[in-house]
């Protein structure tokens, strides 16, 4: 009895302290960072996730360091809120917050206030935890915008964002193991380390 009281126990904190996944950064052959993205259950019901990247690079005489941060919010697998924020260089290149108001999504950004009617099935955050093949649309919350997705195969699909950027995810077994987003002025691969 007592064996099984501790198993419980186990697994009710393994449950409240969530589920993370972790890859490393990588440009032009050199690991230069990490990601990490998080869900947790809260004790109110709440989905919570996260997304947080941090990375230094130099090239030639330029010394760049990043971080970003994601968090999504969602109630009986529905969507209600998220932040972004990303600071490259001690300086705030963009964030956005995004609420539900019980009608429609309420967006704060960089880019000014606006509002989003559609409930997003799909979020980015979706690409780490659903199944992939499921997956035809994207809210992609940086942008606070939709984007189509396409899968490749059965292991890969892609998506480009608002910003021009192409996005692309490769699965083995139904998990996320590598990423590469093709930027203006270098390809940022990620891999799976957990």
């Amino acid at each position: 009895m007592q064996k099984l009281f501790c198993l419980l126990l186990i697994a009710a904190s393994s449950a409240l302290h969530g589920q993370t996944i972790s890859f490393q950064i990588k440009v032009f052959g050199s690991v230069i960072g990490r990601m990490d993205v998080t869900r947790n259950k809260q004790a109110d019901g709440i989905d919570y996730y996260t997304i947080v990247s941090n990375s230094e690079a130099k090239l030639l005489w330029i010394n760049k360091t990043y971080y970003s941060k994601f968090e999504e919010r969602y109630k009986d697998g529905k969507f209600i809120s998220s932040t972004h924020i990303e600071i490259e260089n001690e300086k705030t290149k963009r964030w956005a917050k995004i609420n539900f108001d019980g009608k429609q999504y309420q967006v704060e950004s960089d880019k000014g206030k606006r509002t989003v009617a559609e409930h997003p099935v799909h979020t980015d955050i979706s690409l780490y935890f659903d199944d992939h093949k499921r997956i035809k649309r994207v809210f992609y919350v940086a942008d606070a915008d939709f984007n189509t997705v396409t899968l490749l195969d059965d292991n890969t699909l892609e998506f480009k964002s608002t910003d021009g950027h192409r996005n692309i995810y490769f699965y083995e077994k139904g998990e996320v193991k590598q990423m590469e987003f093709h930027l203006a002025l270098a390809t940022v691969y990620m891999e799976r380390i957990d």
